[in-house]
Formats: structure tokens, sequence, C-alpha cells
């Protein structure tokens, strides 16, 4: 059974067994529920980020860059029915320094609520932080620099179990083209387990199949699919109506389902690895603190952090297989009025084997919301 066949069985096992829904993150979350009184509406919906972060990496492992700039990705939607919605428009991606935009890339979705508690999303997707992927295995920073993600995604929520399935297809191939083909299948589900007054514990289930190299490229060919997972339990507390202590012992595992061999593109230096990351969360009102233990054995994510992995960003001939790293990070989140989102977050990272200290700091300020413009009467 061929690599792909076996990516859309699990992902269909998953959905059947189904109970998803896009699991939300409170500052970045682009995801817009659709409106069932809203038949035959048009309205204009304006999506757009100032951000600022900058990363101080040192390590050997990841480049230390500054992102600073703006997006906007103004759109028409109009819903054709009261379970249908089709949104186009444009995203443009501007960074201060350069005179020109650095992404500017036609937007098409539609969204149809199926069920209940199922919506399917086609083209472009609710993507990147969206999915709310711990940061091993989903880089912070493709919030803005990999806003657009385009595929196909289900969406379902009933009260135990919430979850988020999609198809992101990074890269599409012609006869002739000289680069691998690429995409990206990913789930995040989180099923609840128990809950009595204010404790509650829940189950998160997360994954990434990252596919790379198909047979319309000039030869030789290869292809190589890298598996990420993430597992373990949740715990929270809330200690009273405006804090709450969140505990989460957390394993990550690679797998290499098939590799190139040694010099040919795409190989790995490991073809299995896991990580342990427990980690616990305070919260005050807006204020976030959290420290985690990173220890990572042979390590790899394709989407994830480079810091927390065994191969480096820099250099792909440098290599350690053990990483270990005391992650602590403080960040506050508010949102202001009815439409402004705004976070401002300082993460560190400190090498225990290297005995170095990285760090980031980042701004963001986020808008997404629709205007109501025309209803067509039929």
């Amino acid at each position: 059974m061929s690599i792909l066949k076996r990516i859309t069985l699990i992902s269909i096992f998953i959905l059947l067994s189904g109970q998803i829904l896009l699991a939300q993150n409170s500052t970045f979350s682009t995801y817009s529920p659709i409106c069932d009184t809203c038949n035959h509406n048009l309205n204009f919906r304006f999506e757009g980020s100032s951000f600022f972060q900058n990363n101080e990496y040192f390590d050997p492992f990841a480049y230390g860059l500054t992102g600073i700039g703006f997006y906007i990705q103004p759109t028409l939607e109009y819903y054709f029915m009261p379970n249908l919605r089709v949104n186009a428009g444009v995203f443009a991606l501007k960074y201060s320094g350069l005179d020109k935009f650095t992404q500017v890339i036609p937007i098409f979705s539609i969204q149809y609520q199926a069920a209940k508690s199922l919506e399917i999303v086609f083209g472009n997707i609710f993507g990147t932080l969206n999915h709310n992927l711990e940061q091993p295995l989903f880089r912070y920073d493709r919030f803005y620099t990999n806003h657009v993600e385009y595929g196909m995604q289900f969406l379902l929520n009933t009260k135990n179990i919430k979850s988020d399935l999609w198809l992101h297809w990074v890269h599409f191939i012609l006869p002739g083209d000289t680069a691998p083909e690429r995409l990206v299948v990913g789930n995040n589900t989180l099923i609840h387990l128990y809950s009595h007054k204010d404790l509650s514990v829940n189950l998160p289930i997360q994954f990434l199949f990252s596919h790379r190299g198909g047979q319309l490229e000039p030869g030789p060919h290869y292809v190589a699919t890298l598996f990420n997972g993430l597992t373990g339990l949740k715990f929270k507390y809330n200690l009273n109506s405006f804090s709450s202590l969140q505990f989460q012992p957390l394993i990550a595992f690679y797998y290499a389902l098939n590799l190139p061999d040694p010099g040919r593109p795409g190989y790995q230096p490991y073809k299995s690895g896991y990580g342990l990351y427990p980690n616990i969360q305070y919260t005050f009102h807006h204020f976030n603190l959290m420290t985690a233990y990173w220890y990572g054995n042979k390590f790899i994510a394709p989407e994830g952090e480079y810091l927390f992995q065994s191969v480096s960003e820099l250099n792909p001939n440098y290599t350690e297989a053990i990483r270990k790293l005391w992650v602590s990070r403080v960040w506050y989140n508010k949102t202001i009025g009815k439409y402004l989102n705004l976070e401002v977050r300082l993460s560190t990272y400190y090498d225990l084997h290297h005995q170095n200290l990285d760090y980031s700091y980042a701004f963001y300020m986020l808008i997404n919301q629709d205007f109501f413009l025309k209803k067509y009467r039929h």
C-alpha cells in the first residue's frame, strides 16, 4: 500500500470516529463559523495583522531572524445558502524595509456546514496557528511567513471531542517541474476524559505527515514521508474565576516512513526519534506563564521549531542526537473592543548541553471582522 493511501485511510478513520473541531488559539484564530441567518448576504471581511518578532537565536540549530511588517487579507463573502459560504479576495504580505510585497496570493474558499457538528472547507483553509499544534511540531513564525494554506479541511464538534483534520497542498507540480511535490496532512484532536468541579482532564492527539517527492519531476525520483505525532494528558485546575493552572506531560514522536539513500535529496540522518515535553502553565486574567523541559532523542519535525530538533536548519550536516532545553514563556493577550486582538510575548530557550540562552520577543495585533454590505432577495 502506498504512503498516500495509508495517510488517506488514517485520516478517514479519524474523521469517521469523528468529533472534530478547529482548536482555537485566542489571539491568532482566524476561524469564522457559518452564520445560519445570513442567507444571500454579501459581506466584506477584513483580516489583517501587524507583527514584530525578533528571534535572537545563537544556537547552531536555527536562524535568528527578525520579522516585522504586516499582512492584509480583504475578501468578499457570499452566502448562497444558510449553510454555504464562498470567500474570494487576496492575501498580501509586506515586510518593513522592503519596497515591494513579498507575497501576493489570490484567496478562494468554500465553507459548507454539512451537519450540525461538521464543517467542510475547500480552498484556503483555516491554517497555521489555527491548528493549535505544540511548538516542537509547528513553528510559531509560520503565522506570517506561511499564512496561506490551500487544500481541504474537516471541522467537527461534539460534546467530548474536538479536533481539526486537514490537507495542505504546499507545492503542486506539473510534468517537467524540477522542484518536488510537497504536501502536509495533519490532525489535532482533544478528547475530554474527566471533569469534576474545577478539575478537567483531556487527552491531546496531534500528528503531521510531511510528504515530498513524486513521479512527475525529472529523475532520479525520490519519495520521503516523515511522520510526527504528539500525545499525553492535559490537566487543568481552575483556581478561581480569573486564574487557572495547567499541567501537560507530553511525548512527541518522529518516524521516517521511507527515506532516500545518503546523498540523495530528502535524506535524513535519523529514521526515528522521540521527545519528552512536560510543561506547566499558569494563567491570571490576560497574563500567562509557561515553563517546560524538552528532552529530544534523534527528533526531526519539518514543520516544527528547529531549536527542539536534532538536525540543524543552518547546516544540514550538523546533528546532535540528544537535545536538552529548558523553555520558558510569558505572554499577555487581550481583545480590545470588538475587533482587535493583541499579544505581547517573550520566550527563552536554555540549551543545557551548550549552556547557551536563546530568546525571542514578539508583538502582534490582529483584526478579523466581517461587515454587512447587502442582502439579495430571491
